[in-house]
């Protein structure tokens, strides 16, 4: 874990230092959390600490209950967990791209393809945080067409959590080659954009969701 000094502020620390308390199964499902505790263990005031459960808790991390005050979710992603959350942005995408359709957006293919590119570096540089970031990146870049941003923020939850409580056997990026094929795939779904083949972009979407979870289950 970092030092206290490698993090911008002490909320992040604090934040993050929670993050790492669950995964490594120190803090447990449905265990009962205090400012107090946490500000001695992390040696820290009460006011980072109350900011970075603030923050958790929006994110479904931690949980408000009455009478209990705040309690450890079970945030930790199996195979069948990840399919789940997959399945939640899959329906997500394809309301967004319906709406496209329907109203004749434009989509802007150079930011796609800019992703792409990233993406292909990245992997090429054995970068897998940002491998996955460009990929991420991507999909935000489509669910910011619809006005509504209820689509874009429970995604960007989902992958908030997808990222940090996978098990190390969920999300698999495979060799070079499978990545590279990945990148053509995301290619290929660009390219149905700029042609507005709408349908086809949806579709091409499906199957590389449907990769990605017969992957979580090898």
């Amino acid at each position: 874990m970092k030092s206290k000094r490698e993090y911008k502020t002490l909320d992040r620390m604090v934040y993050f230092s929670i993050i790492e308390k669950i995964k490594t199964g120190e803090l447990k499902p449905n265990e009962h959390l205090t400012e107090e505790r946490l500000s001695k263990e992390l040696e820290v005031s009460r006011s980072p600490i109350r900011k970075a459960i603030t923050a958790l808790v929006s994110e479904g991390i931690l949980d408000y209950r009455t009478y209990s005050g705040v309690v450890v979710r079970d945030a930790m992603i199996d195979s069948a967990k990840y399919a789940q959350l997959l399945d939640v942005i899959e329906v997500f995408m394809d309301a967004t791209i319906q709406k496209m359709k329907k109203n004749d957006v434009l989509m802007d293919v150079d930011a796609l393809r800019n992703y792409i590119s990233s993406m292909d570096r990245s992997s090429y540089l054995q970068n897998m945080e940002d491998y996955i970031f460009n990929q991420h990146q991507f999909f935000f870049r489509i669910l910011k067409q619809d006005p509504n941003p209820y689509y874009y923020e429970n995604v960007k939850r989902i992958f908030f959590t997808i990222n940090n409580f996978s098990m190390e056997t969920v999300v698999k990026q495979g060799s070079e080659d499978k990545r590279d094929l990945t990148v053509k795939k995301f290619t290929a779904i660009a390219d149905a954009f700029e042609q507005k083949e709408f349908d086809l972009a949806n579709e091409r979407i499906q199957a590389l969701f449907a990769d990605f979870i017969i992957s979580a289950f090898r």
